[in-house]
């Protein structure tokens, strides 16, 4: 069975490779990849999968099935959205190309890889004659840690007894850790143009700045233990004109995902205090929280596995030399180090929040990931310019045949999936999971390019 997921993977690769390319070339942002879900679904389609587009009132959410069976049902999740204003070609030094956004975090090779390896599954079942249901949910928006919140809500992950994904990290391999729940939202402050000499002023950028140094002073105090990030947005034009309005945009992210809106609350309430001191309006235009990703030990045994079969990232020399230069363009004095063994990973917390930690405390939900070199941030012009290359390609391919074997593998063994299943009963335990909390829907759904120009108002008051 396996020999067969192989060839068929095999015979697939150009397709997945030219996807790889693909999405990369037409990078697209948040909650506006419509060029990109398209060229996905259209992949799909000439495979035989049913896809129903626009799922959940989301314009770029996909779900494609095949198979005739209910049960079992494996997912895999596409993402395919790009970062603004880290554009780069795929060239080891800093070449921005004028995009409005880049694949610094290489959601390109998540999208080609995923699919790929659904449509090698597909194959195989029809090959075999093997029961079971492969589905593919096409996920907008998870650098805005959306889309899969939102899906959760609206059903389209019901009847999958698991998922599976993959992402670039430091390392290759199957990971069973817990990551960052994050929670999220914008504070607008409305003030007053005037001339800055004016005894009166209501400057909404003092209120923003005011509620940066009131949180800021006071998390040592509150709550040291999480991480809080902000960025200012709409913040004026001149000095001498007090800015009328200002949004700062806030992530707070702990472990616990109560910890994480504990510590939301508590810049919530230094905002509206600040805008109280300067005399400014203020509301709270709330995106969405997110638990941390649940681990699953079944599921990542199971990839573990099939990854060794696969192998490490096959790197040729030209790839490597092609990463020592992209490395020393981000640390000209470092040290070039990638890693190229394959090791299954559970316990410590990974430092970093997504939206599928959402899924995986309700359905289980497995990872395999391929390493880029320590020295190359995410988030940076450098892993836009890799996840472009060819230099990059070797990781996400690994991932992608690892999650065909294992799809595979799944759905002929259903004492797996309900191992994976209890394994998820007994870590979520006792709690008692809340639905989905998420705002900005009628924005994200309709007017997109106002939550990116930060004109959006769908406010909470």
């Amino acid at each position: 069975m396996k020999k067969s997921v192989t060839e068929r993977w095999q015979s697939l690769r150009p397709e997945i490779e030219e996807a790889l390319r693909h999405l990369w070339s037409t990078p697209e942002l948040p909650m506006m990849e419509y060029r990109s879900a398209a060229y996905l679904t259209s992949w799909l389609e000439n495979h035989g999968f049913a896809v129903e587009s626009g799922v959940g009132g989301l314009p770029t959410v996909f779900v494609a099935s095949y198979g005739s069976a209910l049960s079992p049902a494996v997912g895999l999740l596409a993402e395919y959205d790009a970062m603004p204003g880290l554009d780069n070609k795929a060239l080891p030094e800093v070449a921005p190309t004028g995009q409005v956004a880049g694949h610094a975090c290489g959601h390109n090779q998540i999208g080609g890889a995923n699919v790929g390896a659904a449509i090698a599954a597909r194959y195989v079942l029809e090959d075999l004659e093997l029961p079971g249901r492969v589905v593919v949910v096409g996920c907008p928006a998870e650098e805005i840690v959306y889309g899969k919140v939102v899906l959760q809500d609206k059903g389209a992950f019901n009847g999958l007894d698991a998922v599976l994904t993959s992402h670039g990290d430091s390392r290759n391999g199957a990971v069973s850790q817990p990551c960052l729940a994050a929670v999220h939202g914008e504070f607008l402050f409305l003030g007053a143009a005037s001339h800055t000499g004016s005894p009166q002023k209501q400057n909404a950028l003092e209120a923003a700045e005011l509620a940066v140094q009131t949180f800021e002073r006071l998390r040592g105090h509150h709550f040291p233990d999480a991480s809080v990030e902000h960025i200012l947005r709409r913040t004026g034009t001149m000095p001498n004109i007090t800015p009328d309005e200002c949004r700062l945009w806030v992530y707070c992210r702990h472990p616990d995902y109560d910890r994480a809106w504990a510590a939301y609350d508590r810049v919530r309430d230094a905002a509206a205090a600040a805008a109280q001191l300067a005399h400014t309006g203020f509301s709270e235009q709330f995106v969405s929280a997110c638990r941390g990703y649940l681990p699953n030990d079944t599921l990542a045994e199971v990839l573990f596995a099939n990854v060794q079969l696969v192998g490490p990232p096959g790197w040729d020399a030209q790839d490597l030399e092609w990463m020592r230069r992209l490395a020393r363009s981000c640390q000209p004095d470092g040290t070039f180090e990638l890693d190229q063994t394959i090791k299954l990973y559970r316990g410590i917390v990974d430092r970093y929040g997504q939206d599928d930690g959402e899924i995986s405390w309700r359905i289980p939900l497995g990872r395999v990931n391929w390493a880029q070199p320590l020295q190359v941030p995410f988030h940076s012009w450098a892993t836009t310019a890799l996840s472009g290359s060819q230099a990059g390609n070797a990781g996400p391919l690994m991932a992608s045949e690892t999650l065909a074997l294992t799809v595979v593998e799944l759905l002929t063994d259903p004492a797996i999936l309900a191992q994976s299943r209890e394994e998820l009963r007994r870590r979520v335990g006792a709690n008692e999971l809340a639905a989905p909390i998420y705002g900005a829907y009628e924005t994200l759904s309709t007017q997109p390019e106002t939550f990116w120009n930060g004109t959006w108002r769908e406010t909470r008051e």
